[in-house]
């Protein structure tokens, strides 16, 4: 039985094919689905080379890429918070009326409990704990390793546009 709307979060830094397997999956269960991309309010780190707008733009592009439609998902930018409490406040504030929050994150997990309610991911089912992850894409970026193949061909081409390379090689410098 689907959920009305289902919310999903993470930092897609880059968005990759794992990220979208998922989307696909978790669009089978909810009409609607609200994307929060965390650390939206960092870039041109290791860890988060890409700000949230760009990050937003890669997201968008590769799910018209992959022929999902834009009017199930609704894509909010999260910034980091100094806490999981505030971290949590800013879910509620930025993805309001929300049926099911979709994560892994057990602290999020243990907090939510009796606030809302909570789906635990199957680790098979998210991008993070498959073969494919964004870490990945940007060390094998950093060592001039293939990278292409493991994200669709609008985030390749947006990454480039952005000086992704040049910019997550002198990320990984420092």
């Amino acid at each position: 039985m689907k959920t009305k709307t289902g919310c999903l979060t993470g930092r897609f830094n880059p968005p990759h094919k794992g990220h979208v397997e998922l989307i696909k999956q978790l669009l089978k269960k909810v009409d609607k689905l609200v994307m929060g991309i965390g650390s939206s309010n960092l870039k041109n780190t290791k860890k988060n080379p890409f700000s949230g707008e760009e990050r937003k733009q890669m997201l968008e592009a590769y799910l018209r890429e992959e022929n999902i439609d834009l009017n199930k998902v609704k894509i909010v930018l999260l910034p980091d918070r100094t806490s999981y409490d505030s971290a949590i406040k800013n879910l509620f504030d930025h993805c309001h009326d929300f049926g099911t929050l979709f994560t892994h994150d057990q602290e999020f997990i243990k907090r939510l409990k009796g606030k809302a309610k909570v789906e635990k991911l199957d680790r098979k089912m998210t991008g993070r704990f498959s073969s494919i992850s964004s870490t990945k894409i940007r060390d094998a970026i950093a060592n001039d390793k293939k990278w292409e193949h493991l994200t669709g061909k609008s985030v390749a081409e947006l990454i480039k546009k952005f000086d992704g390379i040049e910019r997550i090689k002198t990320a990984h410098q420092n």
